[in-house]
């Protein structure tokens, strides 16, 4: 019975020596098991909050697209042809994702579409999206639907249509086939077998990244994940996909669309390395588990043996003793017990062998785990350093064994002895995540697994740990949420980032104060244009930081963002004194301002800023941006470089200019548009020697009106080309006609919209006009201001090319930009024209009289012709004759005239035209045949 005991005694022994390691083996395994579950739930879970983040800029970009098109559409049945044109045109630059654009009145009725006239007219009183804009919605993410006519899945988006004073005047809705539209959401670096699958509201599928045709309109309102995760708005759990795939799925909701966004991984795949690393391990163990049993089981045989046999003496002996009633052994069994005693002894010493031997293959199996194993006694002192504990950590076993454990996390040893006390106390740590202090003194991300070692007495005489290396891991992670809320190419928090910034200040506190402050560069585009946008983006980040150095030179809590392109955000929170914001936004201006250097090549831009103060200009995010872009708009129309703060009245102007960009379009379909004419007179003698065409609208309310009741708006209108070009045709058309009749007419001066200066359309409509009326090149003279030039050089390569056809080209109200008469001998300039305002007072503010002279002087320096406009007085005209100017329009002469007036004005000669006396000149008649001034300025024309 001893016997029995002491071999039972010895494998429990052996039992408990093996099943720590075992068990350490397995709880690590496990750990690793739940970890990388954890992991790959996180990652689907991001990688669907990335593609909801790229739907919301998707959904913002088609929303972006409907606020221009509503400004642009007329909601007047009558007007459907002029919808028609214009949103085919539209359509055209378009990507292949948008299937068509359709303006529906408020009774439903199709008003303009993009369509061709083969497809028959929808009509949408009874569709969702149109009753949701009816009942006040702003965007409507309409019904999922299949088109009879291409079979395609169709998603419609709807915006109102609305007019000046904010009323509803009608719906515009843009189809979008699906088809194309899940091909933008498909993510690169899945495993293989994920799955991307986007579901509306409704639970019908949108999009679906595998066998997609098949999937986009199906419904899943009855699954219950969709519902679950639909509700939840974002979720992440392991779910069975209806293709029988076992994945884990993340799901996360869009703001501006409520769709899910679901991002499926395969389990199989995602842990076919940790499988294979189970199956390892349960081998490892198993085998380890089995040689240690068969090591205990060989060396209690060896031990029991012996005493066995030395049971069965001492029987003998006792048996011997008792029938022979002998009280003391032989010699021989004395000599026989004392050899029994050494085959004990040396079998002892072969069985504390064999247990090292057991005790080297176990080192050697907890050496292979790729997980860091560290064994400390109660004192924490490390009695186990594992090989992984040595290239994690940089300590070698020589160094740690039988000293404190020198991995302390970077706080201290607080936490760290905290874990120690858990774990001596009995309870298993699992997924602890924390720093750690490596030997060169990084920090490495470990988490952490720890299990109390108990002796055989059932006492716990130490602590095992084991520590994984997740630093990947987390800086995937890291990674991933850059890539969702911050810009790569600037660093700079981006527009998603930049929502949930604002929406945190502006809920805390309705009534606390926060300004926004929203930057654009001005002339960004012809960086990009002439250098290159390699240097565009080093520019860009360049801005960034500059923004990011006035804010920290303040020492405050602003916070820059970057929307996108070249506009920048910044928040000052806590401030709401126009002022004090005003201040910080200026000096960042002049900061921008400065020149920057970028590859030798030294660029000065400047930029312009809008600035918008919660709760005065808007409780929410998007109201506040919005005025902060309405005020940037000021800024920028009043020539940039300044900042503009929002004002009530802008959001007005902005519903007024939108009100009258339809209207202008309705004019023009509706042939409201008229030329005057306003002569340009030769200084020496009087005669007319060419005329301006100025624009005129007539107004079926307002009557007649003049270009700055209207001009800015259509200059900045999608229409002000084919204005542009109408106003070029019938200007040679009337000047063609007037030179047919022997009317003394030698040039005819057009001005020419910005929009008109862009690419080879400019050539294009100058070449068929002439072609079409018959008048020489040489007849027509183009007209823009300095700036518009300073802004558009990309437009000398196409007015150069019509210098070559002998067209003429004038800059208008000169002096009053920022260009020098250097600057502008790029272009190929054939006059210069004075603008009113010096004119006006040179005969009484010698400021003006000596910029004026300059002015002429410089312009004949470099071989120009000098026009000045607004002359009203004769002294005004004697002033320009003795300054050599020569030739003069304005009202002294006549006032812009009708066709009919201005031929008749040609047909009689002049208007009262009375004589100026300037000495020698007289403006009444020839000048003397020997004057100089004569001789030196030729008759202009014939």
């Amino acid at each position: 019975m001893l016997l029995r005991s002491i071999r039972s005694r010895l494998l429990v022994l052996v039992l408990a020596t093996v099943m720590p390691f075992v068990a350490l083996v397995g709880v690590g395994l496990w750990s690793q098991w739940r970890e990388d579950q954890a992991a790959a739930i996180e990652r689907a879970l991001n990688e669907a909050r990335l593609l909801a983040a790229q739907l919301d800029d998707h959904i913002g970009d088609l929303q972006n697209l409907l606020v221009g098109l509503s400004r642009a559409v007329s909601t007047n049945p009558a007007d459907t042809g002029a919808n028609d044109a214009l949103l085919r045109k539209i359509k055209t630059k378009l990507p292949d994702i948008v299937a068509n654009i359709v303006v529906f009145s408020l009774d439903g009725s199709n008003i303009g579409t993009s369509a061709g006239p083969e497809i028959a007219r929808s009509y949408a009183n009874d569709r969702a999206f149109f009753k949701q804009i009816l009942a006040g919605r702003r965007l409507s993410i309409g019904e999922v639907i299949r088109t009879h006519v291409t079979e395609q899945w169709v998603l419609v988006i709807g915006y109102p249509i609305e007019n000046q004073e904010g009323q509803l005047r009608g719906v515009i809705a843009i189809g979008t086939q699906l088809k194309l539209f899940q091909d933008a959401f498909r993510m690169q670096g899945l495993p293989a077998g994920s799955v991307v699958r986007i579901v509306n509201e409704h639970g019908i599928v949108v999009a679906q990244s595998e066998n997609g045709p098949n999937w986009i309109g199906r419904d899943l309102s009855d699954s219950e994940y969709v519902v679950r995760h639909l509700a939840a708005k974002e979720a992440s759990e392991v779910e069975v996909w209806a293709d029988h795939v076992e994945r884990i799925t993340g799901s996360s909701t869009a703001h501006q669309a409520p769709w899910l966004v679901s991002v499926g991984l395969p389990v199989d795949v995602t842990f076919a390395t940790l499988a294979s690393r189970l199956r390892w391990g349960a081998l490892l163990g198993t085998g380890a588990l089995i040689a240690a049993f068969a090591i205990a089981w060989m060396f209690s045989g060896r031990i029991v043996r012996p005493l066995q046999q030395l049971e069965k003496d001492a029987s003998a002996l006792a048996a011997g003793a008792l029938s022979h009633r002998s009280a003391v052994r032989t010699q021989d069994e004395v000599g026989n017990l004392a050899d029994t005693f050494n085959r004990m002894a040396m079998s002892l010493e072969r069985r504390q062998y064999e247990a090292q031997q057991s005790n080297d293959t176990l080192s050697a199996v907890i050496d292979a785990s790729p997980v860091a194993i560290v064994c400390s006694d109660l004192d924490r002192r490390i009695v186990l350093w594992s090989r992984s504990a040595e290239k994690l950590y940089g300590y070698t076993a020589e160094q740690t064994i039988g000293t404190p454990i020198k991995i302390v996390p970077p706080g201290g040893r607080t936490e760290s002895r905290a874990l120690y006390e858990r774990a001596r106390n009995g309870e298993s740590i699992r997924d602890v995540e924390a720093k750690r202090r490596r030997k060169d003194g990084s920090l490495v991300d470990v988490r952490i697994a720890a299990a109390p070692m108990y002796h055989p007495d059932g006492t716990v005489r130490g602590v095992a740990w084991a520590h994984e290396d997740i630093t990947d891991r987390k800086r995937a992670e890291e990674q991933l949420k850059r890539l969702a809320h911050y810009d790569p190419l600037t660093g700079l928090p981006n527009r998603l980032s930049l929502q949930k910034a604002l929406e945190g200040l502006l809920s805390a506190d309705e009534n606390r104060p926060t300004s926004i402050a929203l930057f654009d560069l001005d002339g960004f585009k012809d960086v990009n244009d002439t250098l290159g946008h390699s240097i565009g983006d080093q520019l860009l980040i360049e801005v960034g930081q500059r923004l990011i150095e006035a804010t920290e030179r303040r020492g405050e809590q602003e916070q820059v963002f970057r929307l996108g392109g070249d506009e920048f955000v910044v928040i000052i929170p806590d401030c709401g004194d126009p002022r004090v914001v005003g201040e910080i936004v200026d000096a960042m201006l002049k900061r921008l301002a400065e020149p920057f250097r970028i590859n030798d090549q030294a660029l000065h831009l400047g930029g312009s800023a809008g600035v918008a103060i919660a709760p005065n200009d808007g409780v929410s995010v998007d109201d506040l941006i919005a005025n902060a872009d309405l005020a940037l708009y000021q800024a920028k129309s009043g020539g940039g470089r300044t900042y503009r703060l929002f004002t009530p009245i802008l959001r007005a102007q902005a519903q007024a200019r939108r009100g009258l960009d339809l209207e202008l379009r309705r004019a023009f379909a509706e042939n409201e548009f008229e030329l005057y004419f306003q002569p340009e007179i030769r200084l020496l003698d009087g005669a007319v020697v060419g005329a301006e065409a100025l624009l005129r609208w007539r107004h079926p309310e307002r009557g007649i009106l003049a270009p700055w009741a209207f001009i800015e708006t259509l200059a900045d209108s999608s229409i002000a080309p084919d204005v542009g070009r109408w106003i070029i045709h019938a200007a040679c058309a009337q000047a063609s006609a007037w030179r047919a009749m022997g009317l003394p007419l030698d040039r005819i001066g057009v001005n020419l919209f910005p929009m008109q200066l862009h690419g080879e359309a400019l050539l294009k409509d100058i070449d068929d006009a002439l072609r079409q009326t018959g008048l020489p090149g040489e007849a027509l003279e183009l007209e823009i201001t300095e700036n518009v030039a300073l802004n558009y050089e990309d437009a000398i390569e196409p007015l150069q090319k019509l210098s070559e056809r002998g067209v003429k080209l004038a800059f208008d109200d000169f002096g009053t930009g920022y260009a020098s008469l250097s600057y502008l001998t790029r272009f190929p300039l054939s006059r210069i024209k004075i603008d009113r305002s010096f004119v006006r007072n040179i005969t009484d503010n010698a400021e003006h009289a000596a910029i004026v002279r300059s002015l002429i002087a410089m312009a004949h320096n470099l071989g120009l012709e000098v026009i000045a406009e607004g002359v009203e007085t004769q002294a005004q005209a004697a002033f320009l004759l003795k300054e050599r100017c020569e030739e003069a329009q304005g009202f002294l002469y006549a006032k812009p005239l009708p066709a009919r007036a201005f031929e008749d004005y040609l047909r009689t000669g002049q208007l009262a035209f009375q004589a100026i006396d300037c000495g020698e000149h007289r403006l009444d008649g020839d000048a003397p045949a020997q004057s100089p001034r004569r001789r030196r300025f030729p008759k202009v024309g014939g």
